[in-house]
């Protein structure tokens, strides 16, 4: 399946700098990248925050000329609206940001989250948009079936950039994301969380969109039909997402909790969100292990096992290669550990389980680093229980997997190298 790496292709570039000129100013009063939440910084104004090579003429185009056609939250990859009366249909035309597509709405902690819908809004239109930028450029792109109106003669369908419809009243304490083919737009919906008086709205948590915006991402990369077998890492990945994409890897720790959910809940930053335990190296917080997935429920129980690993092989990656604090000019850790997830997911089987996932990782690294990684990988899989002399039996069970702590013989003695070790 097609994929990029770290450059663009040269007539993506070429692309890109006709474009330069013609990519409207726009500015989103938000919560940036990584910012998870009220509850993990400060908002900003982000101004200019589309990528030319990904988005080569800004948010709120369709027609691949020049000049902005739409004023309010919609574009090429991306529409969002207030779907309150759960009909999924817009409740109306939603925040315009005028002639100089200007974005900035109030917003009150102290109120309830219809008190300020339009920032809820702009929040999620941003967030939802650097998310294509970033994916794009790290495999997601249009010949890889990603989602846009116009995919400007680069490959895939075309006609279906993503739906995102906030406060949606068809449900509560919850998101999701549909799965479609390429060529039909999928929807993301977000819900109001009643842990808290007020009540908060998951447009607000990035973690919570993250989490169904990775549905969309798996049914796409890895099929709309594979994802119904009992040992599958897919609902892992969801969660891989939201805690890779809004860690400070300049401040985090390997040791420090990090919970999906914690806004939505009203918990602490540091608290354990929406699954059993935080994601955190340290095993007197996150004790699971392969053999967990046993026991734990499908899909969420079983993908936070899968998850959990990701995390340990991602600070693997930290300790040996550093972190770039950059998604679109960076090289680190944070950028592999994203292009080699994008790939694995391409190139493990249908239906798969956690060892062919893991085959999967290992066949990416190959295709990508040349196997630079391989006995991290091993590591951060093997200190979870999915080592070398793991079995996993029928994907289709949970019961007949067994779990090993081993190393391959040539990366044994890194079980010892404090380059390897969170």
């Amino acid at each position: 399946m097609p994929y990029i790496t770290a450059r663009q292709p040269a007539a993506g570039i070429a692309l890109a700098l006709l474009a330069s000129v013609g990519a409207q100013a726009a500015s989103y009063r938000v919560f940036p990248v990584p910012v998870a939440s009220p509850d993990h910084g400060a908002r900003v104004l982000a101004t200019n925050p589309h990528q030319l090579d990904a988005s080569p003429f800004g948010w709120h185009d369709t027609n691949g000329v020049a000049g902005a056609e739409f004023t309010t939250l919609r574009g090429n990859n991306v529409t969002v609206y207030t779907d309150i009366d759960a009909n999924n249909a817009s409740d109306g035309p939603g925040p315009d940001g005028g002639a100089g597509l200007l974005f900035d709405f109030a917003w009150s902690p102290a109120n309830p989250p219809s008190s300020y819908k339009e920032a809820l809004a702009t929040n999620a239109f941003y967030w939802a948009n650097m998310l294509h930028d970033i994916f794009w450029r790290h495999g997601f792109n249009e010949a890889a079936r990603n989602m846009q109106a116009n995919n400007y003669g680069r490959g895939g369908v075309g006609n279906d950039p993503l739906i995102v419809e906030i406060m949606d009243g068809s449900g509560i304490n919850n998101a999701n994301g549909s799965s479609t083919a390429d060529g039909v737009s999928p929807r993301i919906q977000l819900y109001e969380w009643n842990a808290t008086s007020p009540r908060r709205e998951g447009s607000f948590d990035a973690t919570t969109f993250l989490y169904a915006y990775g549905m969309v991402l798996h049914a796409r990369i890895a099929g709309t039909s594979c994802n119904g077998n009992a040992e599958r890492p897919a609902s892992g990945y969801n969660d891989f997402f939201g805690i890779l994409l809004t860690t400070n890897f300049a401040h985090a720790t390997p040791t420090q909790p990090r919970g999906l959910g914690t806004y939505v809940l009203g918990q602490p930053v540091n608290g354990t969100g929406i699954r059993t335990a935080p994601y955190t190296t340290d095993f007197a917080l996150n004790r699971y292990t392969y053999n967990d997935t046993r026991t734990l429920a499908v899909p969420h129980g079983v993908g936070f096992v899968w998850a959990s690993m990701l995390w340990e092989v991602t600070w693997g990656m930290v300790a040996r290669h550093g972190a770039s604090n950059d998604w679109f000019n960076g090289n680190g850790a944070e950028n592999r550990m994203l292009r080699l997830a994008i790939r694995a997911m391409q190139l493990q089987p249908c239906q798969s389980g956690f060892v062919d996932a893991r085959t999967a990782w290992l066949a990416a690294d190959d295709e990508l680093y040349a196997g630079e990684n391989r006995c991290i990988l091993w590591r951060g899989f093997a200190r979870r229980g999915l080592g070398a002399s793991a079995v996993q039996g029928s994907a289709g069970s949970n019961s007949d997997n067994t779990e090993a702590f081993d190393l391959p013989a040539d990366c044994a003695d890194l079980i010892f190298d404090a380059d390897f070790d969170p």
